[in-house]
């Protein structure tokens, strides 16, 4: 089969064009901006944890960690980790729940060509809640995964930061987890990229659950590998290429356009038309294996009933 990767580009940006500039609406790009900020921004995490910091003095590790086992003996401070723990789980929990359902507003925007929120919000509700369960196992096995690898090095860690003579190069010992946790790192990736990209848009057309939608995508996979393969280093090109020219357009705007699209939602409708290209080229990719994978093949809601036709008047009716 002869799969394209530019013809999707150019169809998803030629869609992206009809809904925001042909005409060019500013509700429209209000209400997409917010069903984008639903489905992107919260699955990204809160943009205060993007931006790294420096600290005004430098403590040695050994040090710091003693600190650390001071406050967590005093039960005043053991409750407040515990309580900053549990809400910074519920929240990102929260955060998960609404882009779950996010995703498929979004989708569903961007595949019918329209804007809305409160309508698919309601009538996608069990797709968002399969999509938020699949979502929630699988990080919970990649927690005891990369849990399980890391607790070896633990040990030797915390050998490290106890040396009165702490040196960065005592961090070689950490060299092998980095080797081991690349590969696992790479399979994450495609598996959310194909999640967000197919799955996702599969469960949309064909109303299945997450697992089910899987299903049915693994084995277009096992037929394919490697154009799914090649979709994730085209996609990485694509995304490096973006990153390159936001980075280059904050640091000409003196770091303004860093801050105004860390700011939540005003982010999201200022890169709005990045984000529709995004969305629908996952789905655009899909379509060139058969119409039960275009998501733009999706039937539209019932018509109304047509209410039968008049009975015919009788032969001759007119007559006096």
């Amino acid at each position: 089969m002869n799969v394209s990767y530019v013809v999707p580009l150019r169809s998803a940006w030629s869609r992206m064009l009809r809904m925001l500039f042909r005409p060019f609406q500013i509700e429209v790009w209000l209400v997409l901006g917010f069903g984008a900020f639903l489905s992107e921004y919260l699955s990204w995490g809160f943009p205060g944890s993007r931006f790294g910091f420096r600290p005004h003095h430098r403590a040695f590790p050994h040090e710091a960690l003693r600190r650390a086992v001071d406050f967590l003996r005093n039960p005043f401070g053991m409750m407040l980790v515990l309580w900053i723990v549990v809400a910074a789980l519920a929240l990102f929990l929260l955060c998960m729940w609404i882009s779950s359902r996010g995703k498929f507003i979004f989708l569903d925007n961007v595949a019918r060509e329209r804007s809305g929120i409160v309508e698919p919000w309601r009538r996608l509700k069990r797709l968002g809640n399969s999509l938020f369960r699949w979502r929630l196992a699988f990080g919970i096995v990649c927690l005891v995964v990369f849990g399980a690898i890391l607790l070896p090095f633990l040990a030797s860690l915390a050998a490290i930061v106890r040396e009165e003579t702490f040196a960065p190069a005592n961090l070689l010992v950490l060299l092998p987890l980095a080797m081991m946790f690349l590969p696992l790192g790479i399979v994450t990736a495609y598996v959310l990229l194909f999640l967000t990209s197919f799955v996702v848009p599969i469960m949309y057309r064909h109303d299945l659950t997450a697992t089910a939608a899987w299903g049915r995508f693994l084995g277009l996979l096992r037929q394919e590998p490697l154009s799914f393969i090649f979709y994730g280093l085209f996609v990485l090109v694509l995304a490096t290429g973006v990153g390159a020219a936001v980075f280059a357009v904050g640091m000409g705007t003196c770091c303004i356009g860093f801050i105004l699209l860390g700011v939540p939602y005003v982010g999201s409708v200022l890169m709005l038309p990045l984000e529709v290209t995004a969305r629908a080229l996952g789905p655009e990719f899909l379509a060139q294996f058969g119409p039960d994978f275009s998501v733009f093949a999706a039937p539209s809601p019932a018509p109304p009933a047509v209410s039968p036709a008049p009975p015919s008047p009788p032969a001759g009716g007119d007559g006096a």
